[in-house]
């Protein structure tokens, strides 16, 4: 590893992330644990995000890690650590257009959801229609969110009603 490229860890970490993600829904114990940890080794020797050229869709790094550890944290229903961890993240320094960054907040956005904290849930999505109002109406998981705020509520706001509408979600 002392001897890789910053090109060379990034993809194999990115390996990793995605033997992560792998693992943990396949609900192998340890062994997500495993991978993340030798992705977060790779991300700590590159020291900061790299995104091959014209393709910022495999960015890794360290920010990448984090947000795929506490997208694995969601899998496992932990909301209460998807949100200390999300504490950690600075996700202003990423680009609003990041798959990563887009999905790590609706993670954030579904942990509010399951701890009941719909208020802020919403304004999560809020956020991200802000930021990348092409992406989210085409994001299934948002839609989900969004219908699980809805299903507790007696009347919806009318930033409620139009946010459905914007991602296709009938009221």
């Amino acid at each position: 590893m002392s001897r890789a490229t910053v090109a060379e860890l990034a993809a194999w970490g990115w390996l990793l992330v995605r033997l992560s993600a792998a693992t943990v829904r396949n609900a192998q114990p340890g062994d997500d644990e495993d991978a993340i940890r030798l992705a977060r080794t790779a991300a700590v020797a590159m020291g900061t995000e790299y995104a091959p050229r014209n393709d910022f869709l495999q960015a890794f790094g360290p920010l990448t890690v984090a947000m795929k550890r506490a997208e694995n944290a969601m899998v496992e229903d932990r909301p209460d650590r998807v949100l200390a961890m999300s504490q950690r993240i600075p996700v202003a320094d990423l680009r609003p257009t990041s798959n990563n960054r887009n999905r790590h907040l609706l993670d954030v956005a579904q942990a509010r959801v399951s701890l009941r904290q719909y208020a802020e849930a919403f304004d999560m999505l809020q956020r991200i229609r802000h930021d990348a109002p092409e992406w989210i109406p085409n994001q299934r998981y948002a839609r989900d969110i969004l219908v699980q705020i809805i299903s507790q509520r007696r009347s919806l706001t009318s930033d409620m009603r139009e946010f459905a509408d914007f991602i296709h979600v009938a009221v």
